[in-house]
């Protein structure tokens, strides 16, 4: 919203007063602008002033008033304050010059020179160095700490550099670039490289040799080689590097026990020696070993020899000397040989030089000639004969290694197919139990015994097996078996083989269908022979039977034969104890006197001894159920037992 005023009518000035209003405005104009002029300036200010001829500079503090007439313009600026880890440089644009104001302290910069930035100085300590390169010549200064650097008006600081800092065991190889020398500096200390100078790989430990150890090493320029040995501490030239291979190229020296030795040999000159033990063996620069550090010597015994060949003459000996042996220079060990002993079953081949064969048997009666005995040690230049003989069922890998031969006989297993006279084609296992009886008859003709005789036997069997049918092979395969080793023992006696006998020990058709076919047969087969077989067995129990059924009836028989026997020897007993009762009874009542006469030519006595049984009879069947009646020609009266019931 605006607000409405109203126009107000003013009088018209005169002139006069018109110019004396031009008047003041121009001083009061005038008074405003020189007060905008006074320059008030603090401690650490300054107004560069530029003149009609000349700069000049005013450093406060003051209050400055430029003078209008010959100042073409002025500007106020700040003093530079630099701390104490400060510097600046400063260029003068009149005379070109240059120069450098290390703080602490407030700069003033004078009317032709221009400050360049504030920079820090370079603090370095203990450990620390600077490269400080000149502009203008080129030539680089090192600085080591602890220093604090302010560079020339013409320097630069280019690089700060660590120093190499060295133990007692450490060097470093250096080159300076500018003579190319090349040299080792040991520790220990710090050691600042100069810019010209460069290490040559990092700081590396010297060779701390033990007592017992020694470095060899080697200068590239003049293929000198130096052996050091311990205890020391080894420091390398400039252009040595260590001869032998291993990570340090420190080695041990070579100490033999009483049973060692070694071979060294210097290349150089070619010459071999061997140290023996018990020693420490240090090498030469140019020495080698040869073979192992440390070799045993052999122990020559009773089971023991060593194979020697001499290399200046080549000729080979067996040492058999119980000894412990060391060879010479000249002498290389090929073989420590133990000595052969045969059991009586075993034998063995041997070849001489000429490719003559010996034979050497466990059995003494069987080895001809002198020297042949079953305990030995392999001459030189003679080997064992060993042989590659078939192995398998089918033999059909001829890779076992036979060296010792066993003369026992013993068996082999053998599988192979045939065909009937009906064209079946049948799979037959079974053994053989075979024996090698005369070893050089063997090795004239045969390298694979058992693979002759499984293909021997094969082809008889496939003959013989090819002439009958199924039915008959099935029955009579046994005598089959029997004359495929029997009819043909030329070919086995040739070989010096003996076939004590060959068995079938399984049988099959090859064909599925005819397997099921004979398997049914052969079911048939046996479940006839077990009801055979049952039968028999019921019969055997029921012979069995019968026969205990005799044994038992005569055995019934002797009971009653004994019994009888013993009955009638029983009853002879009681018969003549029962007379000899009876005689005693009559003979006493005889004696007594006292009997009655006898009347119708009885005697007394003897009616008495009857009475007498009557009563002891009648006791007896009192003491049962039974009834007993006498007649009365007995009794004279009828007597009756009631019992009670």
């Amino acid at each position: 919203m605006s607000s409405y005023l109203p126009a107000i009518s003013l009088p018209r000035p005169s002139t006069g007063a018109v110019l004396l209003l031009g008047v003041s405005g121009a001083v009061a104009w005038l008074g405003a602008k020189a007060l905008r002029r006074i320059q008030y300036v603090g401690k650490n200010e300054q107004v560069l002033v530029k003149r009609l001829t000349e700069k000049i500079v005013v450093n406060g503090p003051t209050i400055y008033f430029p003078s209008p007439l010959t100042t073409l313009s002025f500007a106020k600026r700040k003093a530079i304050n630099l701390t104490a880890l400060q510097y600046v440089v400063i260029d003068d644009e009149q005379s070109g010059e240059r120069r450098v104001v290390s703080g602490p302290q407030l700069v003033f910069p004078g009317p032709y020179e221009v400050p360049q930035p504030v920079q820090d100085k370079t603090v370095l300590g203990a450990d620390d160095a600077a490269y400080v390169t000149d502009k203008t010549t080129g030539d680089v200064r090192v600085v080591k700490g602890p220093a604090t650097i302010v560079p020339g008006p013409m320097e630069k600081v280019t690089k700060l550099v660590e120093p190499v800092t060295l133990t007692k065991r450490e060097y470093v190889k250096l080159q300076d670039k500018l003579t190319g020398r090349v040299w080792i500096e040991r520790g220990p200390g710090q050691l600042f490289l100069e810019p010209h100078v460069t290490a040559i790989g990092s700081k590396a430990s010297a060779y701390a040799l033990e007592s017992h150890q020694y470095i060899r090493l080697q200068d590239t320029i003049t293929g000198v080689i130096r052996v050091e040995r311990g205890e020391q501490l080894v420091f390398p030239t400039p252009f040595e590097v260590k001869v032998d291979g291993t990570a340090t190229g420190i080695k041990d020296c070579i100490d033999l026990q009483a049973w060692e030795y070694c071979v060294i040999q210097d290349r150089t000159t070619g010459k071999t020696r061997v140290e023996r033990g018990e020693k420490l063996v240090w090498l030469g620069g140019t020495e080698r070993v040869v073979g192992r550090d440390k070799e045993q010597a052999v122990k020559v015994d009773s089971e023991n020899a060593v194979l020697v060949l001499n290399q200046t003459t080549g000729k080979q000996v067996l040492v058999e000397t119980p000894q412990l042996f060391f060879p010479s220079e000249d002498e290389v060990v090929l073989e420590v040989r133990k000595r052969i002993k045969l059991a009586d079953n075993e034998a063995v081949i041997l070849k001489d030089a000429e490719g003559k064969y010996h034979y050497r048997y466990g059995d003494p009666r069987r080895n001809d000639g002198e020297g042949a005995h079953r305990s030995f040690f392999l001459p030189p230049y003679w080997e064992l004969v060993t042989l590659l003989w078939s192995r398998g069922r089918r033999r059909e890998h001829r890779d076992l290694r036979i060296t010792v031969f066993d003369m026992r006989a013993q068996y082999m297993s053998f599988e192979f197919n045939c065909r009937t006279s009906d064209n079946v084609e049948m799979i037959l296992e079974g053994t053989f139990f075979w024996e090698v009886v005369d070893l050089p008859a063997m090795m004239r003709y045969t390298g694979d015994a058992p693979g002759d005789v499984c293909a021997h036997a094969r082809s008889c069997f496939i003959q013989l097996v090819s002439k009958v049918t199924l039915q008959i092979f099935m029955d009579t395969f046994n005598d089959i078996a029997r004359a495929a080793h029997s009819n043909d023992d030329t070919f086995y006696a040739q070989r010096g083989i003996k076939i004590h006998s060959l068995e079938v020990t399984r049988y099959q058709c090859a064909d599925a269908s005819t397997s099921a076919i004979l398997e049914a047969i052969i079911q048939e087969t046996t479940n006839r022979m077990n009801r055979l077989s049952c039968q028999e067995s019921e019969n055997e129990v029921a012979l069995a039977k019968l026969k205990g059924m005799v044994e038992q009836e005569k055995a019934t028989s002797e009971v009653l034969a004994i019994q009888h026997e013993h009955s009638l020897a029983s009853a002879r007993a009681e018969g003549s104890a029962e007379a000899e009762r009876c005689v005693a009874f009559l003979e006493a009542m005889r004696s007594s006197g006292t009997l009655p006469p006898a009347r119708d030519g009885r005697d007394p006595a003897e009616d008495f001894w009857q009475l007498l049984r009557k009563n002891e009879a009648l006791a007896s069947v009192a003491q049962g159920s039974a009834h007993v009646y006498f007649t009365p020609q007995d009794a004279h009266l009828t007597i009756e037992n009631r019992s009670s019931r």
